[in-house]
């Protein structure tokens, strides 16, 4: 929501990302890191370092790579955002870095990026390295469609806005090592004015160019040691780092409102500048002081409010003495003023220093904590009276009660561009829900666009589940904000402790039992089919468990009601023996009824259903044909008239197909008949008890297998008929309705052969008599599925007919079973999401403290310019066509492969498709003439291929630019 704001309303820190040196990609490692005192500065990688070389004036290539902070800039998951290779290659690795973060960030502030579309977002960029234009400008470059947007300054705010589909200002901003804070004044200015309502905060370094920190060298501005002392006595300079900082930014009533966590606040900023100093880059104390000064009265805070200030302390002598002066003239009432600088253990991240200091000071005052600063040992003479430097881990200072912690930031550009910040504590959301003492178990769902990103994001939640307190916290968590992609995988756990061994185990590779897949979703939604169990998964504790779920217990509650009123008994109860054919009919239905409304709570909502005899009831209720009052009347007569045939016979299941159960009934001269046709395999026959026995005795002997069904009775068979006429009476008056879904009979599954009667009282009291006529009705279902995958889902207290669908469909089509067991009903939850089908609830536990990080897959990395080839080899005449094709499929996703008959229109080829295609085929030096004229709409590829055929025989001199 918008709200109004008063100009000084604070702003909502609610998420952060990075990619810092040290292999930090998380606030939790960068705070570690911090307290460690954790150096996190080496020398550029050898393979770039190589590449850099090159670059440099032999005078200054020095004996050993440059001391710096370094990220792994080749990294990068292009399939994810769609980028094709090509453009990965020429774009900025600040590009790369940033996109990913920004995912990163929205993750840790509970927000899907898909829902941002179309918002009024707001993207601020801080940077100031200009190296991948140095790659890509460079002399000799052969330039392609993307070398212009693959290093526009521009684009590395635009990128994330396009991606994200975003409707607000998209802004890159260099004020040299003050632009990521600059980039962070605009965004509250924006927010306040209510110009955009969310903001993307980011600031970016990457070290490919080497001649700028030559140029530095020559300043005398890097420390030769490779180690940053801010403040100290010894310092000597800064060394060079890079990596990526993303805030996300919301104004503080609208993230309270939105249940956000919040880091921080941005109280207040301000921006300044030195003005005309001694030269250039000087910096001027009375400049700094006075944005300091403007900050403050942004926030409407007093000086001595300000605890700790995280200072830009690069470890220079003009630099820090300057600083420091000008904190203790901005800031007279608490001095000496601690300060630090997280410099000391990342080194300089230039454009992106501010953003990472605003990082570091929302961590501090959220913790309550103040960071010790690296390598200060000494403080430098001259300053100490102005400012002191922890060097160990300090409580945060006093604070007047119901006054929030403070920090200061400060960011000055050495063309003089000052930056400052204050930055301020929030208030504190409740702790998750701590573990359920008798947990049920939870389905915890995790998804990504590869294999390779699948198992990255189960091992990046492994180490945060233990932030959720339970299992439940972390399942709603990462159904509502976690993004649901085709690869999936689910963990079913009671406890947080099996939880993370499971997601271990997907990680790793390795089986485990509570793992669900990996496995791969189809294109589009499965129609659902939900298949209700007939009579013989009955048991006494079916549902006992799931009582403690009012999703469960009152619908089932409701039922039992509707049923007592034609029973005009209390019916059974999840929990109580069964001591009856009735008691067994009542516990089948009710728990359908049941775990139909707890699928429901789930989204899984039927497209068709249907069901095996008793079960259809439960179906016909389902799709509304019954309503539940008429269906427990349908009920409550039947099982009250079928119970008078507990002595008259029973059920035999029968392993054999349905014209050799025919024959083996023969010699029973129509007192045995097929009463279920519940797969092709296997039948179960009805009749007397008697005959029953003979027939199971004679089985036995042929070694045919079958097995009598327990507590049945006769039914769907002429023991039936005598009952059929009373039945239809009892229901006289039923109430139906037209279904609002396909409701497959089972009795009558191939053809309408009930007319207007179908659901009516006759249809129930034939429905008894009739067989059922399962595998008919699911492959009626399977045909009535318009081609969509279809996937079943039996109901019923346990399962009993998931292995008739495998046998009567094959595995094509998925079947699972949702019982009244906890962990079966928990894990089908997650076969269902594994099969496609992605759950809408329960989300009410979800808690912004639990963070759902996407999963990259870095396994295909594009090369990097400094390693791409130039020119590509010229094919034979023969090959012409393959590599056409080849080239083409780089920019399609073609399951079939290239149809060469077809034009690029029909491929699907947009025309700027049609330029990077061109583009690419100029890499062959007999095409470098070729045009995007040679695709001239009605052409089709094998004339092309012919073409560039022909080229290869023509000299040079000879050669058309067009072909036509």
């Amino acid at each position: 929501m918008t709200t109004t704001s008063t100009g000084r309303d604070p702003v909502a820190i609610i998420g952060m990302g990075c990619r810092l040196p040290g292999g930090i990609t998380t606030p939790a490692q960068l705070w570690q890191a911090l307290l460690q005192g954790r150096n996190c500065v080496t020398r550029i990688p050898e393979q770039r370092w190589k590449a850099m070389v090159g670059r440099l004036h032999p005078d200054q290539v020095p004996a050993e790579p440059f001391p710096a902070g370094v990220v792994d800039i080749d990294a990068f998951d292009a399939a994810f955002f769609g980028i094709p290779p090509d453009e990965a290659v020429e774009m900025d690795p600040q590009q790369k870095l940033l996109l990913e973060t920004v995912y990163e960030a929205l993750a840790n502030a509970s927000l899907r990026p898909s829902l941002l579309a179309g918002t009024r977002t707001g993207v601020y960029v801080g940077a100031a390295s200009t190296d991948q234009a140095a790659i890509n400008f460079g002399a000799g470059h052969r330039a392609g469609v993307y070398t212009s947007s693959g290093a526009g300054m521009a684009i590395l705010a635009n990128r994330i806005s396009y991606l994200l589909d975003l409707s607000g200002p998209s802004l890159s901003i260099d004020t040299a090592c003050s632009s990521s804070l600059t980039a962070l004044h605009q965004a509250v200015r924006a927010l306040r004015s209510g110009e955009v309502d969310l903001a993307l905060v980011a600031g970016a370094n990457v070290l490919t160019a080497p001649v700028i920190t030559s140029s530095f060298v020559e300043a005398g501005v890097l420390s030769p040691t490779g180690r940053c002392a801010p403040f100290d006595q010894d310092a000597n300079g800064y060394v060079r780092s890079e990596g990526t900082v993303v805030l996300v930014l919301r104004r503080a009533l609208d993230a309270h409102e939105g249940g956000h966590r919040v880091w921080a606040h941005v109280a207040g900023t301000a921006i300044g500048h030195g003005g005309h100093s001694t030269h250039l880059l000087a910096p001027r104390i009375e400049r700094q002081a006075a944005v300091i000064r403007q900050a403050l009265a942004d926030a409407a805070l007093s000086p001595g409010q300000v605890g700790w200030v995280q200072a830009h302390g690069t470890g220079t002598r003009a630099g820090d003495r300057i600083e420091a002066t000008a904190l203790a003239h901005a800031l007279p009432h608490r001095l000496p003023i601690p300060v630090g600088s997280v410099k000391g253990n990342l080194g300089h991240l230039e454009g992106a220093a501010g953003a990472l200091g605003v990082m570091v000071a929302a961590l501090a005052v959220h913790h309550g904590t103040v960071p010790p600063t690296l390598h200060h040992r000494t403080l430098r003479k001259g300053l100490e009276k102005l400012v002191r430097v922890p060097t160990h881990v300090e409580e945060w200072p006093n604070t007047e009660e119901g006054h929030p912690r403070v920090a200061g930031v400060s960011s000055f550009g050495f063309g003089g561009a000052n930056t400052h910040a204050l930055i301020t504590s929030a208030p504190t959301p409740g702790r998750p829900a701590v573990e359920d003492p008798v947990p049920l178990p939870e389905t915890v769902m995790i998804s990504a666009h590869t294999g390779h990103a699948l198992t990255d994001a189960a091992g990046r939640l492994a180490e945060r589940v233990r932030t959720g307190g339970s299992v439940g916290v972390v399942a709603d968590t990462a159904l509502r904000h976690g993004g649901h992609h085709r690869y999936r995988a689910a963990v079913v756990a009671p406890d947080l402790e099996t939880l993370a061994q499971g997601l271990g185990s997907v990680q790793g590779h390795t089986p485990h039992p509570a793992v669900i897949g990996p496995g791969v979703g189809p294109d589009s939604w499965p129609w659902v089919v939900f298949v209700y169990t007939g009579h013989g998964g009955h048991q006494p504790d079916a549902g006992a468990d799931l009582m403690r779920l009012p999703a469960f217990a009152d619908p089932v509650q409701q039922a039992r009601e509707a049923l007592s009123e034609h029973t005009g008994y209390p019916v059974w109860r999840p929990g109580q023996e069964i001591t009856s054919f009735a008691d067994a009919q009542h516990c089948t239905f009710l728990t359908q009824v049941g775990l139909t409304h707890l699928l429901a709570q789930r989204g899984i909502i039927p497209d068709a259903v249907l069901g095996h005899s008793v079960g259809e009831i439960a179906a016909a209720s389902t799709a509304s044909a019954l309503p539940l009052g008429e269906a427990a009347r349908v009920l409550a007569h039947r099982s009250r008239l079928l119970s008078g045939l507990s002595h008259e016979g029973g059920l035999l299941a029968v392993r054999a197909g349905v014209d050799r159960t025919t024959d083996l009934l023969a010699p029973y001269a129509g007192s045995l008949s097929i009463a279920s046709y519940s797969a092709p395999q296997v039948q179960v026959v009805a009749g007397p008890h008697a005959e029953l026995l003979h027939l199971h005795t004679a089985l036995d002997a042929e070694g045919i297998w079958s097995r009598p069904v327990a507590n049945a009775i006769p039914a769907h068979s002429p023991a039936v008929d005598p009952l059929v006429p009373e039945l239809e009476d009892a229901l006289h008056g039923l109430r139906t309705t037209a279904p609002r879904l396909p409701l497959l009979s089972t009795a009558y599954p191939d053809d309408d052969a009930m007319g207007p009667r179908l659901w009516s009282p006759a249809y129930w009291a034939d429905q008894a008599r009739h067989p059922v006529r399962f595998t008919d009705a699911l492959r009626t279902a399977v045909s009535s599925s318009r081609r969509k995958p279809v996937v079943f889902v039996e109901i019923g207290p346990r399962a009993l007919l998931v292995e008739h669908i495998v046998h009567t469909l094959g595995e094509d089509h998925p079947a699972l079973a949702a019982t009244t067991d906890p962990t079966t009903f928990a894990r089908t939850m997650g076969e269902l999401y594994t099969s496609g089908i992605t759950p809408l609830g329960p989300i009410h536990r979800a808690h912004p403290d639990v963070v759902i990080p996407p999963g990259w897959d870095h396994t295909g990395a594009a090369p990097t310019p400094t390693t791409r080839t130039e020119e590509d080899p010229t094919p034979p005449p023969e090959g012409v066509a393959a590599h056409l094709s080849e080239e083409i499929t780089r920019l399609l996703h073609l399951p079939d492969g290239v149809d060469m008959s077809a034009s690029w229109a029909e491929l699907g080829m947009e025309s700027y498709q049609l330029l990077q295609l061109t583009s690419r085929l100029r890499r062959v030096r007999a095409w470098k003439s070729v045009d995007i004229r040679l695709f001239l709409p009605e052409r089709r590829m094998f004339d092309v291929a012919a073409d560039l055929q022909a080229l290869l025989q023509t000299p040079p001199e000879g050669r058309s630019a067009v072909l036509p």
